[in-house]
């Protein structure tokens, strides 16, 4: 596009003349900002294959994950079949110029002790969260199936899937959103926290932070580029289920992670990337 530009400065007098390199300066300031929203998309749209461990040890349980992104907003799918374990869900979310809104998810299947199916439904314009499902677990194996409506506030909503793009806003070197950005913690001698919520028919709050910079991490037969974050829930309702999690987060895969740890019951949980439908060297 440059090489069909008329030479700017060209007819000014010899005193005020511009040399090439300022003009070139001069027209990149008025080029729009490029979407880092659509870049982000763009870098976490693919099928990501991920195994679970449990003492360092595979579990057999393999989640699929795909990303789609129409040009308006991104759909992200997780899907486990075991005949121990099974979860679907499903998130539709928005991201255009950063600005993250979580539109909608769905998250259904079964563990040992436990069966859920959770609808939730977030509606922007009435400032409203539509809950509708049902949880039964050891302590409740009787539970119905519920409907409840939350007052939508200021905060940053995210599911399991879609958390990944509001920390690649929040924590890009390009990210923009004012939502994010506005909400994230910078008091002198702390570090940088981002503050996410979840929810289904009650609120968990939790705050993410970088624990490491950039390190290299081998995923997948490659070497790439993460970043590790801290989850640590900071107010819920007593008796719902929060636990800290560590996350190690690929900024050219859209800050999706390669590597999850947690603890169950005591015991060590690990989630690692093993397979990706493309090469891992994006440039976010």
């Amino acid at each position: 596009m440059l090489l069909v530009l008329p030479p700017l400065g060209h007819a000014q007098g010899e005193g005020t003349h511009s040399t090439g390199h300022k003009a070139l300066e001069s027209y990149e300031e008025k080029l729009p900002a490029p979407d880092h929203g659509l870049v982000i998309a763009n870098a976490m749209a693919g099928n990501w294959e991920y195994g679970v461990y449990l003492l360092g040890l595979p579990v057999g349980l393999k989640a699929r994950v795909e990303v789609q992104w129409d040009g308006r907003q991104v759909t992200a799918t997780s899907q486990v079949d075991h005949f121990l374990a099974a979860n679907n869900h499903q998130s539709v979310f928005s991201l255009a110029n950063c600005d993250y809104r979580l539109h909608s998810y769905q998250n259904s299947g079964f563990s040992p002790g436990w069966r859920f199916d959770d609808a939730v439904a977030f509606d922007w314009l009435k400032k409203q969260i539509h809950y509708q499902g049902l949880t039964q677990g050891p302590k409740t194996p009787d539970a119905q199936p519920q409907a409840v409506t939350l007052p939508l506030d200021d905060a940053i909503y995210v599911d399991k899937l879609s958390q990944f793009a509001a920390l690649a806003c929040a924590l890009g070197e390009n990210g923009k959103s004012t939502q994010i950005s506005t909400q994230i913690s910078t008091q002198p001698n702390t570090k940088q926290s981002v503050p996410l919520s979840y929810v289904d028919d009650t609120i968990g709050r939790y705050r993410f932070s970088v624990a490491q910079a950039t390190t290299q991490m081998s995923v997948a037969g490659q070497t790439i580029t993460v970043i590790k974050v801290e989850s640590e829930p900071y107010e819920y309702v007593e008796g719902s289920v929060h636990r800290r999690v560590s996350y190690w987060l690929a900024p050219s895969l859209g800050y999706l992670p390669v590597k999850i740890s947690t603890k169950l019951s005591g015991m060590k949980l690990t989630v690692k990337m093993l397979k990706t439908s493309g090469p891992l060297s994006a440039k976010l």
